[in-house]
């Protein structure tokens, strides 16, 4: 198995996100306030882009929740 190495850890409002590195690429972690972890399952080239995807997993789970009582299928 692939040794994976710890490359950023980030804490925001009670949320730890992190960027571990192999060799093919990056991937993003994060922990929620309840301790549940997180990942969208992609590898990035660059540990910029893993972050800002870890980011975007935190905005997706705290920000405004989202109407879709307003949203139409269309065919």
């Amino acid at each position: 198995m692939a040794q994976q190495r710890l490359n950023t850890l980030m804490v925001s409002s009670g949320w730890l996100m992190a960027v571990t590195h192999r060799a093919r690429g990056y991937r993003c972690w994060v922990i929620t306030p309840e301790l549940a972890a997180l990942t969208d399952g992609e590898i990035y080239p660059t540990s910029q882009d893993a972050l800002e995807a870890a980011r975007s997993l935190v905005y997706c789970s705290t920000g405004p929740q989202i109407d879709f009582s307003r949203c139409r299928l269309y065919d």
